[in-house]
């Protein structure tokens, strides 16, 4: 972490006196003095790196320096800050031609810091002679060699489950047969050490369809550090019901529980449980018999320690062995040659050497093979197998096993280049079995300035590759993604993220309340975990220099923040809190500014004077009549804009076109003023999602183009919304010419369209070739539509919502003569709603209909009818007319159909629609249907 650090505030120095800013500020003698001490420890901080491990003299060494380079970083970075500021005001001629008398209090005392903090190098420069590091390679030689040998060509996903099929077997048996057979709630823990493989073990029955068949529930907690009943408890009910119980007290959270696992066979799994209290695992397993669920009912438990095993099992506990010889070849071959690659007999002989030294844990195996993949020279190979991480012992650890899996760990990340160490390191910030979101991580790492652009590829790019190699070499896994198929988010496995623990040492914490008072100076990163209690930050005043300070634990958003020290220095902030803001002295350095759950009622105030801000995120957030600033030109350098459910949004600000850095803004409000148009959007380069509101407002087709949709190529997700006065009264302009003028790239993933009041489709929205690749569409209250889109011919449509078209009689009225195609080929989630003479899916009958469909909602629908839906197990219904030919015409054509949900069936007299009482069926049920009274 420190040689990495180190680099970048070198630069950041050299950048300092290329600009003559040190001769401006009066420091150039200082920046001299720090440019040889800082050479000077740089050329032995590869040893020193590597001799931490085992030193902890070298370790505080290396601290020291880490906290002087923030410092030093922080100096430079407010030069910067102020000489702008003095360009601004004297105009953009040299910042040397004249002294301002207000300039001359900063130059003092930026003066007499810089003299400090090179007096501080210098004890360390000279405190450097006591260690006898060997000179090493410069930070640019490791990173042009590591890139050169550690390129990857494609993604390596989830490893191959090797040399676990007994094991799977043998836990699946006793969940079938012997749990089978108890009338109490059986409990069988599943121990090993780290890194063997004990949650994909247990996912892997978890899936089985053996499984998925003999259960009526399946349930997974990951329980990790705290084992709180009532947080077990509430995941749970989450995920049995899918949704969030929001129950604060423990009775009710009891009733609720019974009210899901009652009378239904459940398998738990409780995932990495280290807590092995007796008193808190008999009230957890008392209250969880006493909601009497049906016989075989068993509770999984993974953990590394035998003592829990022991307090909580009823059956003998499985204790998962390392892989064989055999096994590990195999795993290792997959990663580090895959399909393709010729086994070369001197790589092989140096692999089981390697595979030998990892003692049978998958972790180790796969990061180690995963590190090697592209590599094609032995002396690589044999720097790996060679490296002096293999024969530290650490007194910490009591068990050797897992030493090994640590050291083969460290072998790996300090053959990573320097980026990605930084890069990695870094995620110690996060909990464990955190759900680490890949645009936050990406978004942290700009703002500490961990990752810069690379010629012409842009730095979120160049984050994004970061997180592919820290995820190919199994430094990252459990990717998921969202629901157009982009990498969301990912984890770290406990021991990746003790690594980074152990690497980051005081830089990162976890801030508790309890541990207010203790926090130590040394503190660069901090994780605000949350608590429904105020947290007084006043502890804060001692840190030196502060760089991250996040809370993203929004599920409660109660905390109370009290004023943040004006000493911090901060790069990143993210609140999540009920408090009032207001405006913070000392923010001038931030590039990350995330609001949650707030009320700013000055944002401009807010914000004003952060000219490096790069980051701005609302969510959930208020601000009076307008949250947004009055005045977003003065931040040249904002990248990013995201706004997500925010109130008082009313009318952007003007001038945005003038943002030309601006990747991305997820919503722009069309004004009729000048600077307020559609073409401010025309030369940003914007990607991601993009919301269009208040298209009522545009002049006329032209000012439509100007948005210049089409050209954007990085868009994924487009959404067009027109409000109340689209096409009012003495208005000439044609809505339709707008849409029309609207064409987005045929890149686009996911296209939603509210409020449109013309008749006729635009001719893209018609094209095939635009729409090719739409993964969602939205279609909300187009009331006048008599036709929709060739929704059925698009390849990888998979969810689609329909609402609000009182003319529409089928949803795709294309001709499928002579096509020998499937219709919606891969639509796997479809919702109706207020579509009153929708008749069917086809205008043309005969051809094979939606094969994939799993989930189905009606809402409103009247006389629709379905052929056979091999597919579908979910429908919702709502609004329903009668109750007989809704089983006809509907249920009856569905055989796979798993929960039927009836919330409204209108009475057969009367005409009047009155609540039905909501119908579940379990799985394994054909079908459940309850009518009106």
């Amino acid at each position: 972490m420190a040689e990495a650090l180190l680099g970048i505030v070198i630069r950041n120095l050299q950048s300092f006196v290329h600009d003559q800013f040190a001769t401006f500020w009066g420091v150039d003698q200082q920046t001299q003095k720090l440019s040889n001490n800082l050479t000077a420890i740089r050329a032995v901080l590869r040893d020193a790196e590597r001799k931490q491990i085992i030193s902890h003299a070298v370790k505080d060494w290396l601290q020291k320096l880490t906290d002087a380079a923030y410092v030093l970083d922080d100096i430079l970075d407010e030069c910067s800050i102020q000489s702008k500021k003095v360009q601004s005001d004297h105009g953009h001629g040299s910042c040397l031609s004249r002294v301002h008398p207000n300039d001359i209090l900063f130059r003092f005392n930026i003066g007499k810091r810089m003299k400090d903090i090179t007096q501080r190098f210098h004890h360390i420069n000279e405190e450097r002679g006591m260690f006898e590091f060997r000179p090493g390679v410069t930070e640019k030689q490791a990173v042009d060699n590591d890139d050169d040998w550690r390129q990857t060509s494609s993604v390596i996903t989830d490893p191959i489950f090797c040399g676990r099929d007994h094991d799977r077997e043998k836990i699946v048996k006793f969940l079938l047969d012997d749990a089978s057979n108890t009338e109490d709630l059986s409990i069988y823990p599943i121990v090993g050490m780290g890194g063997l493989g004990k949650t994909a073990l247990a996912k892997h029955v978890f899936h089985d369809h053996r499984v998925c068949k003999h259960f009526d529930l399946r349930i997974w907690v990951c329980v990790s550090d705290d084992f709180i009943t009532k947080k077990i408890l509430q995941s749970i009910i989450e995920c049995s019901t899918g949704q969030n119980p929001n129950l604060n007290t423990l009775e009710a959270l009891l009733k609720k529980v019974e009210e899901v696992l009652q009378s239904k066979r459940y398998v738990l799994v409780l995932d990495d449980v280290w807590n092995d209290d007796k008193n808190k695992w008999k009230e957890l397993k008392g209250m969880l018999q006493s909601a009497r669920g049906a016989k075989g009912s068993t509770i999984l438990v993974t953990t590394r320690l035998e003592e829990v095993a022991s307090v909580m099992k009823t059956h003998t506990a499985y204790l998962l062995k390392e892989l064989s010889e055999n096994d590990s070849w195999s795993l290792f071959k997959h990663h580090a040659f895959g399909p393709n690659r010729e086994e070369r007999e001197e790589l092989v002989a140096i692999g089981r050497k390697i595979v030998r030294k990892c003692v049978g844990s998958p972790l180790a195996i796969k990061t180690l093979g995963s590190l090697l993949r592209d590599e094609n020279e032995v002396t690589q190979w044999e720097i790996i197998e060679g490296s002096e991480f293999w024969d530290i012992r650490e007194e910490s650890s009591p068990k050797g096993e897992e030493n090994s899996v640590m050291r083969a760990l460290k072998v790996s990340y300090f053959n990573l280049e320097l980026s990605l160490r930084r890069c990695f390191s870094f995620c110690a910030i996060f909990p464990k079995d955190f759900e680490i979101v890949k645009e936050e991580l990406i978004h942290l790492w700009m703002a500490n300035g961990f990752i810069k652009s690379e010629g012409n590829v842009e730095v979120e790019d160049v984050g994004n590759k970061v997180r592919k190699k820290l995820y190919h070499r199994s430094f990252f896994q459990e990717a998921k993604s969202d629901e157009i198929g982009i990498v969301r988010s990912f984890k770290m496995h406990d021991l990746c993220h003790d690594l980074a623990q152990y690497i980051t040492g005081q830089e990162c914490v976890l801030y508790k309340k309890e541990r207010v008072t203790s926090l130590s100076t040394r503190v660069h990163h901090l994780h605000l975990l949350n608590s429904n209690e105020s947290v007084d930050m006043s502890a804060l005043k001692k840190v030196e220099s502060l760089r991250t300070f996040v809370d993203f634990d929004s599920k409660l958003p109660f905390v109370n923040i009290g004023r943040l020290p004006s000493n911090l220095c901060l790069r990143a902030l993210r609140i999540t809190s009920f408090s009032l803001l207001s405006p913070m002295k000392g923010l001038a350095h931030l590039r990350y500014l995330s609001l949650h759950w707030s009320w700013v009622a000055r944002l401009n105030d807010f914000i004003c004077g952060l000219q490096k801000l790069q980051i701005l995120k609302l969510e959930n957030c208020d601000g009076g009549h307008n949250l947004l600033p009055k005045d977003l030109t003065q931040l040249q350098d904002l990248r990013h804009i995201v706004i997500n459910r925010c109130n008082s949004i009313g009318e952007m600000p003007p001038n945005i076109g003038k943002l030309r850095h601006l990747r991305t803004l997820s919503s722009f409000a069309v004004g009729s003023k000048a600077g307020h148009g559609l073409g401010e959007l025309h030369g940003l380069r914007l990607g991601g999602k993009l919301h269009i509101r208040g298209l009522e407002n545009v002049g006329s087709e032209w000012d439509a183009k100007q948005a210049n949709l089409k050209r954007k190529k990085e868009l994924n997700r487009l959404f067009l919304s027109w409000g109340g006065n689209a096409n009012s009264e003495g208005s000439n302009v044609n809505v339709e010419e707008v849409l029309e003028a609207l064409e987005p790239p045929s890149t686009l993933k996911s296209f939603g369209l509210k409020g449109y009041r013309g008749m006729k489709l635009s001719s893209w929205m018609r094209n095939l070739a635009v729409l090719r690749d739409l993964v969602d569409v939205i279609l909300y209250d187009c009331d006048n539509f008599e036709k929709l889109p060739p929704l059925g011919k698009l390849p990888q449509l998979k969810r689609l919502y329909l609402r609000g078209m009182k003319n529409v009689m089928y949803i795709d009225d294309e001709s499928y003569d002579g096509v020998k195609e499937k219709a919606f080929p891969s639509l796997e989630k479809l919702n109706v709603d207020h579509l009153p003479n929708l008749e069917r899916m086809l205008r043309d009958e005969g051809v094979e209909i939606l094969p994939r469909l799993s989930e189905l909602k009606m809402w409103g629908i009247s006389n629709l009818k379905f052929p056979r839906l091999p597919s579908v197990e979910r429908l919702e219904a709502r609004s329903i007319d009668e109750g007989a030919s809704f089983m006809e015409g509907v249920v009856r054509n569905m055989p796979c159909l798993k929960t039927l949900c009836i919330r409204w069936i209108k009475e057969r007299s009367g005409g009047t629609t009155r609540p039905a009482q909501q119908a579940w069926c379990t799985p394994g049920t054909r079908h459940c249907v309850l009518g009106g009274p």
